[in-house]
């Protein structure tokens, strides 16, 4: 094993959560062209530790959220849950330096996050980006973070981690052979399986789609940090090149429709990151949010009803976690 991580049993009291997030569904959170999202609220901020959080997932229930956060004071991101309903916030990473990208399993019962004893390396300025922190392993645990069980070890980067909809396999991203790559592997961390190939670039924020037969991801194939999102087959064939319009285009989440992709596009400029929709069976794009500054990482409930995502729309303008009512645009999912 790589890094042990002790039992968490850091927990925050709903009443002082739910303080700390009371008055931020506000109108400043909305815009009027954000036709798709209905009651905005903004579910993290500095008054609860935060001095930026972001890249959360919906629980199966969709009662809860698993999320990764900087507390203040802090050098890299820590991962958390936050039950929608009391507002109870858990640390659930402890005994590591830093962490990144976690999952619920399909069942409720199990998650997935990546940590590693090295600190990682926090990025200043208007961009949000990932660090490939060395000894960077995928872990299962409890939901509470207890029990956790190292799936991957060694000094490469293992991380970008999903379940299959059925919880029988997970798909990550590693640069184990040398070169950023995505894999598979069963959900006990035997039987891996390298999808890609390439020795020239990135691959990576993989996400099976919802009947498990497709993966979706981001690469810079074409121009290094010229990010496309790419669908292949889950075995890795077949792949096809989905986006392509002279912008990065990032951060790609299933709608569960399986028809349509949310994903981040910096079509307005790389200070007005934008949450945008794509038709898989039309290449139709629909522009999702709005506002002048960073939104990005759309991430949907089971239901496809409401959508949660990273936004830096907040009153003090950090990177912070969003959730709106969502609805599909009238006659989406489309096809050819």
């Amino acid at each position: 094993m790589a890094v042990a991580i002790s039992s968490p049993q850091i927990a925050i009291a709903g009443s002082s959560c739910l303080a700390a997030c009371s008055g931020n569904k506000c109108d400043p959170a909305s815009h009027p062209d954000e036709i798709l999202l209905e009651n905005i609220e903004q579910l993290t901020s500095p008054t609860m530790g935060f001095e930026r959080a972001g890249e959360a997932y919906f629980s199966p229930d969709g009662q809860k959220i698993i999320f990764q956060a900087i507390p203040i004071g802090a050098n890299s991101y820590q991962i958390f849950t936050l039950d929608l309903k009391t507002r109870e916030l858990v640390q659930i990473s402890q005994g590591v330096q830093a962490c990144t990208c976690s999952y619920f399993r399909p069942d409720g019962e199990k998650i997935i996050f990546a940590a590693s004893p090295e600190k990682g390396n926090v990025q200043q300025g208007g961009k949000y980006k990932w660090d490939l922190t060395p000894y960077m392993n995928i872990y299962e645990a409890n939901v509470d973070g207890t029990d956790p069980v190292a799936l991957s070890t060694g000094v490469a980067y293992h991380a970008e981690c999903a379940y299959s909809p059925d919880g029988s396999h997970i798909v990550y991203a590693s640069n184990e052979d040398g070169s950023m790559n995505i894999y598979a592997m069963r959900s006990d961390g035997t039987g891996v399986q390298q999808l890609t190939h390439t020795t020239h670039c990135y691959n990576g924020g993989p996400f099976f789609s919802p009947d498990g037969t497709k993966i979706i991801f981001r690469a810079d194939r074409a121009e290094p940090n010229l990010l496309q999102i790419y669908m292949m087959d889950s075995d890795g064939s077949n792949l096809v090149q989905l986006t392509d319009d002279g912008a990065v285009n990032w951060a790609p989440f299933w709608h569960p429709s399986q028809d349509v992709v949310a994903y981040t596009s910096s079509i307005h400029g790389h200070h007005n990151y934008s949450v945008y929709l794509l038709s898989i069976g039309t290449a139709e794009q629909y522009r999702v949010t709005y506002h002048p500054i960073f939104d990005g990482l759309p991430t949907f409930d089971q239901e496809g009803t409401k959508m949660l995502w990273t936004s830096k729309r907040g009153p003090d303008n950090s990177c912070q976690i969003f959730i709106a009512d969502f609805t599909l645009p009238e006659g989406w999912p489309s096809k050819k």
